[in-house]
């Protein structure tokens, strides 16, 4: 159940919200994805999300956070949630990363949707606190009310990253592997409509295709193949689904040399022409 309670920050460029109505962050009849960053933690009950096409599931003290542009279904709500809400303006995490190192801890992209657990009564209280001094800075306007809400932000992030690391259990020799997977996540989603190869991503990573392979298979994750093929299929089906781009425009963005391979790429990982597949839709 929702309680309607809402603080906003917004300059007219830059907004940050914080707010406890679901169903507010994400309205049923909203077509297109959303233009925000999101963290949602679910402080009792359980809520049942579709994002993209992942279902994710959220029980009493778990955080997951999504990026701009997914396109965001509420499956069941039956929780009382803290969401906070902000964009690219008032905060981009890829620009200032390295100030927080959430990205491809955090915000993956396309390339999965976490969940951060929060365990012990210590962890809670430390995000009640940034809860409190929030509610008390959506109170003061001044000249440096903005920095201060993007100061509170940035320590809820960092103290998240501390937490999903400590749940993953990276120790020993598995660190690199890990972070290695981190930053093709990074690399993926800043290049995904130029690189299609896992050669280009090796090449950046200073690995070889093999290695870099190896390294994804000893930690049980997805193919390097995979992922990129999966992010280049996910933002095909937002095209066909959200603009009246033709295909073969949607095919010269996702970079593409003509319609044609565009048009045999989709079908083979989808079992439907690109065509198809809006026509479905759109029914």
């Amino acid at each position: 159940m929702d309680i309607k309670r809402e603080n906003i920050f917004d300059n007219g460029f830059a907004y940050f919200k914080e707010h406890t109505n679901l169903t507010k962050a994400f309205p049923i009849n909203e077509e297109m994805p959303s233009e925000s960053y999101y963290i949602i933690w679910v402080k009792k009950g359980m809520i049942n999300l579709l994002v993209d096409d992942i279902l994710v599931s959220l029980d009493t003290n778990q955080m997951t956070f999504l990026t701009p542009s997914k396109k965001v279904k509420i499956i069941e709500n039956h929780g009382q949630v803290k969401i906070l809400q902000f964009n690219r303006a008032f905060y981009c995490i890829r620009e200032n990363d390295h100030e927080v190192s959430c990205e491809g801890v955090l915000y993956r992209g396309a390339l999965g949707v976490p969940i951060v657990e929060i365990q012990t009564p210590k962890q809670a209280n430390s995000f009640e606190r940034l809860l409190g001094i929030l509610a008390e800075e959506f109170e003061i306007v001044d000249s440096i009310q903005e920095e201060m809400l993007r100061v509170i932000l940035k320590k809820w992030l960092i103290k998240s990253v501390r937490i999903a690391k400590e749940q993953r259990k990276v120790v020993g020799h598995y660190k690199p592997r890990v972070e290695l997977i981190q930053e093709f996540n990074v690399l993926l989603e800043k290049n995904y409509r130029t690189f299609h190869k896992v050669s280009d991503y090796a090449k950046l990573l200073n690995k070889s295709p093999k290695t870099l392979a190896n390294q994804f298979k000893q930690l049980e994750e997805r193919s390097p193949r995979e992922l990129i093929q999966k992010r280049v299929i996910l933002e095909a089906k937002r095209y066909l689904m959200h603009s009246s781009l033709r295909v073969k425009e949607i095919s010269n963005e996702l970079g593409f040399e003509n319609a044609s391979v565009f048009s045999n790429f989709f079908n083979n990982k989808t079992d439907l022409t690109p065509s198809k597949f809006r026509e479905i839709y759109r029914k």
